[in-house]
């Protein structure tokens, strides 16, 4: 073989796996993309529930707090 000359691949004693390398390459980009498309719903339900979660939340306090004042606006009548 001359020198600078490179082997054709018919030369090599390796078969040709790039076509396959290329095929499990997309084959692990897709299960990826599945993978982190299905996390991205899956966080966004969790945080949905829980934002709905913390307006009902916040919506019973405001009801609590209103209750409170009424009670102390109550008893400071009552006492005075």
């Amino acid at each position: 073989m001359e020198k600078g000359r490179s082997i054709p691949r018919s030369e090599t004693s390796q078969p040709d796996h790039s076509n396959s390398d290329a095929l499990s390459i997309n084959q692990h980009i897709w299960s990826m993309t599945e993978f982190v498309a299905r996390f991205d719903e899956v966080a966004k339900r969790r945080l949905d529930s829980m934002n709905q979660k913390l307006r009902d939340m916040e919506t019973q306090m405001e009801a609590l707090e209103a209750d409170i004042s009424k009670i102390c606006a109550y008893s400071k009548a009552e006492f005075s």
